[in-house]
């Protein structure tokens, strides 16, 4: 059996302080150079360990419909097993062993109590910490240690788990001012349910200063009439209705007062308060949903502003903070949105309908074909480009990039030579600049030379000239519909076709722009045309093994 490599527990150990998150810890790890391919090989193990999300205890998996995660290599588990005792850092040390009970490897128990005080160990770590943003980790550490404590029967980390999540709630509520985040609040009340623990006087206090997150709100609520007495569930039945009914009165868009409606119906019919089921209906027959007129604008909330902006802090050097902006599919595009996603709801919006039973769901089609699919893919996008703009004016806050840094980030041999790097370069600094238009002039024209120069070994770009026709090289609309065919995702090509190109849905940014048909463009629009140059790019610098996989 292989020993720990001194360098690699080193640079783990490194990686780790001040992290906010495991992804984080490994993209430091990743870029370091750690010696022996011996070393490299465990570095490489525990950056997948990084990477890798627990399974989530059996009764939580199977009421979320999800499935365990597939099994992980022997090689790979065995390293982490040589680690998992030596981090300094609590919250990894719980990490690695929550992987090795899931991995069914060595003594069971020992893994339990070692993940489940990892977890615990972190909680109390974070908690020393002044600012807020520590709090939410906190709360998720808390909620696992909680979950395999009862599960594995594990009493004394059970009750020092109660313990501090109720310190935790306690010092939330404490702390809890008319901006304040609930979800971590929330989390912790969850937890403490789980363990058999009443939180009615904590979720009391909580239901009265936290209203301004509709979902939270009515998490709380929920918590509350858990552990209420039956003589106060229908105040608190009532008071789950009026809060979907105020949401829909306060909804920015006709699409968005028609979901809070209808879902102000259900819980009315499922609670039994046929007067606020009858008011919910009788709004809804008088809504129309504005399909065709979707606003762009969309409220970004302030923890996943910050976790793009940590994403940023995390990297090594400025190219690896280019190729964080574009470092997944684009989710606008995916058929189905992941669980607890920051646009999920906005891409499976329900049409409703109503009949004597009551509000009855009907999914639109996510075909392109289907107006509202699409129309949700344009929203989504626009919020992208909003998280996209976060993200580079956090490079340009951290990193301060000259024409010259900036070119030699981008310059790849064959796709982006030196030249056309620059100018690309310029468009970013524009950017910062605030001069948008110049920014998105000069980049336009260089996304579609990189994606000609990146197609090109897969696929013709270039006709000959046959008979009467003169032949030609294929244009941007073209070279998107061709991606595919030449392995490329299809979300992505979906997502640049309407973002640049279409026409008639989409936000056809390339055309308007270039041709004169439109004033100056958004920020958020021209963070996403850089986006597009930076996606593009990163498959010809390796970010991606090979078309359609990231990293």
């Amino acid at each position: 059996m292989s020993q720990i490599e001194p360098s690699v527990l080193t640079a783990l150990t490194a990686a780790a302080k001040d992290a906010v998150s495991n992804p984080a810890t490994a993209l430091t790890l990743a870029a370091t150079d750690v010696g022996s391919d011996t070393a490299t090989a465990h570095r490489d193990a525990l950056v997948a360990a990084l990477y890798r999300r627990p399974a989530p205890v059996a009764k939580a998996r199977k009421e979320a419909g999800e499935t365990s995660p597939a099994p992980s290599a022997p090689a790979q588990v065995e390293i982490w097993s040589l680690y998992a005792d030596h981090v300094d850092d609590p919250f990894l040390r719980g990490h690695l062993h929550h992987l090795l009970l899931d991995a069914g490897h060595g003594r069971r128990p020992d893994h339990v109590r070692g993940a489940a005080a990892g977890y615990l160990d972190a909680a109390q770590l974070l908690l020393t910490a002044e600012d807020g943003h520590s709090w939410p980790r906190a709360a998720q550490s808390l909620k696992r240690a909680g979950e395999l404590s009862l599960k594995f029967k594990q009493t004394d980390l059970r009750e020092r788990a109660a313990k501090d999540a109720r310190a935790l709630a306690e010092r939330l509520l404490a702390d809890a001012d008319a901006d304040a985040e609930g979800r971590p609040l929330l989390v912790v009340l969850e937890t403490l349910q789980t363990l058999k623990r009443d939180v009615a006087d904590l979720a009391e206090q909580a239901v009265s200063l936290f209203t301004h997150d509709m979902d939270v709100r009515l998490g709380l609520l929920d918590a509350l009439r858990k552990d209420a007495s039956p003589s106060r569930h229908a105040d608190l039945d009532t008071a789950v209705v009026r809060t979907l009914l105020d949401a829909a009165d306060t909804a920015d868009a006709g699409h968005r007062r028609l979901y809070f409606l209808t879902q102000a119906a259900t819980e009315a019919h499922k609670r039994g308060l046929p007067d606020l089921r009858a008011r919910a209906e009788m709004a809804l027959q008088q809504t129309t949903p504005e399909w065709t007129s979707i606003r762009t604008e969309g409220t970004i909330p302030p923890a996943v502003v910050v976790w793009h902006q940590t994403q940023v802090d995390a990297a090594p050097d400025l190219r690896t903070a280019l190729w964080i902006t574009v470092q997944d599919i684009h989710p606008a595009m995916r058929a189905q949105a992941e669980a607890g996603g920051a646009l999920e709801g906005l891409l499976r919006i329900p049409r409703s309908r109503i009949n004597a039973a009551g509000p009855v769901f009907v999914r639109p089609p996510v075909e392109a074909d289907d107006d509202l699919a699409v129309a949700m893919q344009v929203r989504g996008l626009g919020l992208l480009g909003r998280l996209t703009a976060v993200q580079l004016d956090r490079i340009h806050e951290r990193f301060r990039p000259d024409e010259f840094e900036m070119t030699a980030a981008l310059a790849h041999e064959t796709v982006l030579p030196e030249p056309r790097a620059r100018t690309l370069a310029r468009a970013f600094c524009y950017y910062w600049l605030e001069e948008f238009d110049a920014a998105a002039c000069v980049a336009l024209p260089q996304v579609e030379q990189i994606l000609r120069q990146l197609l090109r070994p897969r696929i013709p770009v270039i006709s000959v000239a046959r008979g009467q026709s003169p032949g030609g090289v294929d244009l941007m609309g073209t070279l998107l519909q061709s991606m595919p065919k030449a392995g490329y995702p299809a979300d992505w090509s979906k997502a640049l076709e309407l973002l640049l190109v279409d026409p008639d849905r989409g936000m056809n940014l390339r055309n308007d722009i270039l041709h004169g048909l439109t004033g100056t463009p958004p920020r958020h629009h021209v963070a996403l045309i850089l986006q597009a140059a930076l996606y593009l790019l990163s498959h010809a610098h390796g970010q991606r093994t090979r078309p359609g996989t990231t990293t």
